[in-house]
């Protein structure tokens, strides 16, 4: 009886210590605070795909050609080479043309001799005339043979005229000061009328040019400002505007050329160089959109909703926030409305949190907080 009941009092003792020891690990899991993650809403890059590949222009590009055919005799300029407005770029072999012109001037000295000798026939007959010695056709034929051959003169003069215009074309000069952007033929080479020689561009290149797809471009205004980068040159972005915007697409493409002119420009920029320019397409009339994890936004009869976590005191708390939801993209949802960028959003284990439940943020450093 006696070891019976020795054997009773330490059970009870048993189950004691073990419910003292159960109560205080009830008391450290009621003390335990749950770890979050938490994240800001992104803000949609309103402007993505908005920067488009263009190429750096001259405001002044030449391409300068013959007028007249004939074999380039002289060529001596390089791609990069300097010129200055008035110095001659390429000459054609002008000795044809030359000839001409030798042959006319014989012809109109001949014409002008011959213009001498009717108009002094025409004045002997007029003379005789007045005296009743000469008939009247006499006088006719007279005036007749002089304004033939004033005419003669007179268009044999302007034959002179063009071939000399015709040999002065055997010449290429520069029409503006610049550098030799581009050569089309080369020395000795026979030339057709109209054949491309060189292209000259101005020293300072000031535009660029851009190709903007159909799907953007009555969102683009004339002298709107837009923002130009050169990768090659290690500087601020270029403040530039909108200068012209063709109202033709081009053939292959369904794209607009956009011209854009640089506010400042350097000598470092040279034409044809690659650049990209930032246009601001933003609708201003829409409000901003957020983007959120897909497994952050929850919804219910209510709506959708997502968990945001409120600071009271250094202390964070679930705190439920309705917002209105729009595309589903690869990112996440796009939030319309309900939420800001300083929002703490919780990014995962929404079925293990309810509201006004006390948490901690695991990665808070992160989050700058």
């Amino acid at each position: 009886m006696k070891k019976f009941l020795k054997i009773n009092i330490l059970v009870v003792l048993s189950l004691f210590f073990v419910a003292c020891e159960k109560k205080d690990e009830l008391k450290v899991e009621e003390n335990i605070v749950k770890s979050v993650f938490a994240i800001n809403p992104i803000l949609k890059d309103e402007n993505q795909n908005r920067v488009f590949n263009a190429s750096a222009s001259s405001n002044h590009q030449i391409k300068l050609s013959f007028k007249v055919q004939g074999n380039l005799n002289y060529f001596k300029t390089q791609i990069g080479d300097e010129v200055k407005e008035g110095e001659l770029i390429a000459s054609l072999d002008s000795k044809p043309y030359e000839l001409k012109v030798s042959q006319i001037k014989y012809a109109l000295s001949e014409a002008n001799a011959s213009l001498q000798n009717t108009k002094s026939t025409y004045e002997r007959t007029k003379k005789l005339y007045i005296n009743q010695n000469a008939s009247v056709s006499d006088i006719d034929n007279a005036r007749a043979m002089f304004n033939a051959s004033s005419a003669k003169v007179e268009n044999i003069s302007k034959e002179l005229e063009y071939a000399s215009l015709q040999l002065s074309y055997t010449k290429l000069y520069a029409p503006i000061s610049g550098y030799i952007a581009a050569k089309y033929v080369n020395e000795n080479e026979n030339i057709a009328v109209g054949t491309p020689i060189v292209l000259i561009s101005d020293k300072l290149v000031d535009e660029v040019r851009v190709q903007v797809p159909d799907v953007f471009i009555n969102k683009i205004k004339k002298d709107s400002s837009v923002k130009v980068v050169f990768s090659s040159i290690d500087s601020k972005p270029f403040e530039a505007k909108i200068s012209e915007i063709s109202k033709y697409a081009s053939q292959n493409e369904k794209t607009y050329l956009v011209v854009v002119k640089l506010d400042n420009s350097t000598k470092l920029i040279k034409a044809g160089m690659s650049a990209d320019v930032y246009f601001d397409l933003e609708d201003k009339t829409k409000s901003s959109l957020y983007l959120v994890p897909a497994n952050s936004v929850l919804n219910d009869k209510n709506g959708y909703f997502v968990y945001v976590l409120n600071k009271q005191d250094d202390k964070y708390f679930i705190k439920r926030k309705d917002v209105k939801v729009a595309n589903l993209l690869s990112k996440g949802f796009e939030i319309t409305d309900g939420l800001n960028e300083n929002d703490l959003v919780l990014k995962a284990g929404m079925s293990e949190v309810f509201e006004n439940m006390q948490v901690i943020i695991a990665n808070e450093k992160e989050l700058g907080n």
